[in-house]
């Protein structure tokens, strides 16, 4: 009797005391599935998307909400922790960036004329360097103006000339800036006397910090004269 009393109590007592804790297992932690929503307040969602894609892992998943400029992220927590520091490297305030422009009429002059003046004679001479025919050189216009990533911004260089660019988001690492697109135009005025502008060269343009840039932008028919353009883009010093 007392031997089913004893058994009795051992099959009560085991049933009233709770589990043993189960010791989780790290590597199940790790892989577990966390999401992060983040807001966008300078750039796209879709930029944001592009940048976070490749560094998903192959259980995370993306969503892009571009109308809320939200980026909602669903992965492991080492990949959501990754994401939030790209994010925080990305979106970033438009900065700023200073270009400059000059136009340069170079010709062939058999008679000797007034030397260059002094804001072209580092180009002249480049060209020169380059064996080039021409044995003139004159400024045409000289301008500069305060772009600002993502948006248009428009030029007037001399009395007849004109330059379109947009400047495109800038890499921190590379400090490359890259225009898409760089539009040069020229003033004309037609029969009836309205203005107009006729396009002279429209091109894609990556230039490095503060880098001078020397393309020869169109060679003008019927005379021995050729327009010469320098581009020289600055970002503020950090």
């Amino acid at each position: 009797m007392r031997h089913w009393t004893l058994l009795a109590a051992v099959i009560v007592l085991a049933v009233l005391l709770p589990p043993a804790p189960v010791a989780a297992d790290p590597a199940s932690a790790a892989d577990a599935l966390t999401s992060r929503v983040f807001n966008l307040k300078y750039r796209g969602a879709d930029e944001a998307y592009i940048l976070v894609s490749p560094y998903l892992s192959p259980q995370g998943s993306i969503r892009s909400q571009p109308h809320q400029r939200t980026l909602t992220v669903v992965d492991t927590p080492d990949v959501v922790r990754h994401v939030e520091t790209l994010i925080a490297g990305f979106d970033l305030p438009p900065r700023t960036v200073e270009v400059a422009v000059q136009l340069i009429l170079a010709s062939i002059e058999k008679a000797s004329r007034a030397p260059a003046p002094p804001p072209i004679r580092g180009v002249i001479e480049r060209l020169n360097a380059l064996n080039t025919r021409w044995s003139d050189y004159r400024l045409v216009g000289d301008a500069r103006v305060l772009g600002t990533e993502g948006e248009r911004s428009t030029l007037r260089v001399g009395d007849d000339y004109r330059v379109i660019f947009r400047i495109d988001p800038i890499d921190e690492g590379s400090r490359v800036i890259r225009f898409k697109p760089f539009e040069l135009a020229r003033r004309e005025i037609t029969v009836e006397g309205n203005e107009r502008y006729t396009p002279v060269l429209s091109t894609v343009l990556n230039l490095r910090d503060a880098q001078l840039f020397i393309v020869g932008s169109s060679k003008m028919e019927r005379s021995d004269r050729a327009l010469f353009m320098t581009v020289t883009a600055s970002m503020p010093k950090p």
